[in-house]
């Protein structure tokens, strides 16, 4: 998973021990795979860097982001079509309705 942990920590002077100390962590080792993309981060590793650097999750993870975003985009449409097929309902309309507009928010974002 790529992020941008490391890229903001080192902005700061705040070496990945310190970090680590701070969520309590007996190591480093964890903390810095997690930097380098070679584990997934925790909730509490990602609004730990959230809080700490003052960057917003999205931009911490903006490649992660982005592939998420053309996923979801990816399987909107096809959703619609299930949805479709059913008995349209006010439900079934709300949702439908709800996924068309996600369609446009993603769009101007991707």
């Amino acid at each position: 998973m790529q992020n941008l942990l490391r890229t903001y920590r080192k902005k700061t002077d705040l070496s990945i021990e310190d970090v680590s100390h701070l969520l309590n962590m007996q190591d480093s080792s964890t903390l810095s795979r997690c930097e380098r993309g070679y584990r997934k981060p925790n909730l509490e590793i990602i609004f730990t860097y959230h809080i700490l650097f003052e960057v917003s999750v999205e931009k911490l993870f903006e490649n992660e982001m982005k592939y998420t975003f053309r996923k979801i985009a990816q399987n909107i449409d096809p959703l619609i079509e299930v949805l479709k097929k059913q008995d349209m309902t006010r439900k079934v309309e709300a949702r439908t309705s709800f996924l068309n507009s996600l369609k446009e928010l993603i769009d101007k974002k991707i």
